[in-house]
């Protein structure tokens, strides 16, 4: 900017002369520097609004600090839009992850995962398009935005340019694959993701296996197990990872069944079950501040372990059995309706549980038909399923049955407020954090419902 020198009047300096004075000081310390439009702040809280709205309901969306990333260098330069939006991206993708009800801060800006996305350009370019595309969702876009194309397109090319490359099964390598499998994810593209996972395998096997890969990066290497128990629930396709190879925390140690609060359900529960109630307890402590909480890997590793048992026991693309008794099947299923929970819901309308929601409403419809017929009835388990389906899985506009057999399951119970149905649902996987909330409201709606019914039952008698 080149000099002006600002002559003073005879009379002194005036208030016009003192406006320009600070507009020229001004200028020299806002030099180089880019001012916040309203359009990137619009995107910031549409992005901050989605994930939100459209997860499990355990976000915790904390104050994220502007100089947390602004003084690092891109591979490419972004325009302050995508820069904003990739930064709140960070943070907020991590609080899903992990829940800060229930974990120990993960330091977003130290891990591995920022490490990638600015020394690797695939990397870079694909998360790019994820957090494009949820700000396209928000905006309700029924086509891909160009940006988003632009940095998917950029991905690919990337990404095939390093497999044909020397470190084609090199740590980045496998988070460029990862990435790409998690935007097919994103916009529903299950058989595209289910190739991106097969390459990803193959990759994995020849760096030694899953088992070798989570010694040498553990982080990295809970990515492709996440997503390939995610897929098999979508899609009811086996595990491409062997179950076995996943750890075993020892917050899931087998629990004392013969003592505590497990002597009751010992002598039913299978131990999945047991281990499901022992994490749903363990989190309840945790979110009380009762005990310190979880790490956040172990946290993540606990719901892959969980995760597993589950898809295998629960056999989502094979013909429902009747498998453990007259409650087996949609006992499982309901397990596994509980994990969704714990699960960030990545697609635009929720419906990532079509096929769990699709054979859980079978599996319940089923069930009620028989036990009208049998003795061996269990009212508080169908109480859980009940309602633990109709806060995850099933929505209760398009499965009109469910409001009334819970109404008609609490009546068998006598159960008859929030306060007591709450405690019967405490001999259950049950997390007080992600589940009162709903459930509450659920139980309101079978109210509602069973009010109006009486009432035009009245009026039609009269």
């Amino acid at each position: 900017m080149a000099l002006q020198f600002i002559d003073q009047s005879p009379s002194g300096i005036g208030i016009s002369d003192r406006r320009l004075i600070r507009s020229h000081v001004m200028r020299g310390k806002n030099a180089g520097k880019q001012r916040q439009s309203t359009k990137k702040q619009k995107s910031i809280a549409e992005l901050k609004s989605f994930l939100s709205t459209s997860g499990s309901g355990h976000v915790m969306l904390r104050q994220v600090l502007w100089g947390d990333l602004c003084l690092t260098s891109f591979p490419q330069e972004l325009d302050s839009e995508s820069t904003a939006v990739l930064h709140r991206w960070f943070f907020d993708i991590s609080d899903a992850l992990f829940p800060p009800q229930f974990c120990t801060k993960f330091d977003i800006i130290k891990s591995i995962w920022v490490n990638y996305i600015l020394a690797d350009e695939a990397y870079f370019h694909s998360t790019l398009a994820i957090s494009a595309s949820y700000v396209d969702f928000r905006r309700r876009r029924s086509t891909i935005s160009s940006k988003t194309l632009h940095h998917i397109t950029q991905a690919y090319a990337l990404v095939n340019m390093k497999l044909s490359g020397p470190f084609s099964v090199s740590d980045s390598a496998i988070a460029a694959v990862v990435s790409l499998a998690i935007y097919q994810q994103v916009h529903r593209q299950l058989t595209t993701g289910l190739v991106h996972l097969h390459g990803l395998h193959r990759m994995i096997q020849l760096r030694g296996g899953i088992t070798r890969l989570m010694q040498e990066n553990r982080a990295l290497a809970l990515k492709p197990l996440r997503l390939d128990v995610e897929l098999a629930m979508q899609m009811g396709t086996p595990t491409l990872f062997c179950g076995n190879e996943v750890p075993v925390q020892p917050i899931l140690c087998d629990p004392d069944v013969s003592s505590g609060p497990f002597s009751k359900a010992a002598s039913w529960m299978p131990l999945i079950m047991l281990n499901l109630l022992s994490f749903s307890r363990l989190l309840n402590e945790v979110e009380t501040r009762q005990k310190l909480k979880l790490n956040p890997l172990d946290y993540t590793e606990t719901l892959l372990f969980l995760l597993y048992r589950l898809v295998e026991i629960s056999r989502l693309g094979q013909p429902s059995t009747k498998r453990g008794g007259l409650y087996g099947n949609v006992t499982n299923l309901t397990m596994l309706a509980f994990m969704t929970t714990l699960l960030p819901e990545y697609t635009r309308d929720g419906s990532s549980g079509t096929l769990l929601s699709d054979r859980l409403g079978s599996a319940i419809q089923d069930l009620c038909v028989i036990e009208s017929e049998s003795l061996g009835c269990n009212p508080p388990l169908l109480l859980w399923v009940l309602l633990m389906s109709g806060i995850s899985v099933l929505n209760p506009q398009h499965y009109h049955w469910l409001l009334p057999l819970i109404a008609d399951t609490c009546e068998r119970l006598k159960l008859n407020n929030w306060a007591v149905i709450q405690q019967q649902l405490g001999q259950f996987p049950w997390i007080f954090a992600l589940h009162e909330a709903p459930g509450h409201r659920l139980w309101e709606e079978t109210r509602l419902r069973s009010r109006t019914i009486s009432w035009e039952t009245s009026a039609r008698d009269s």
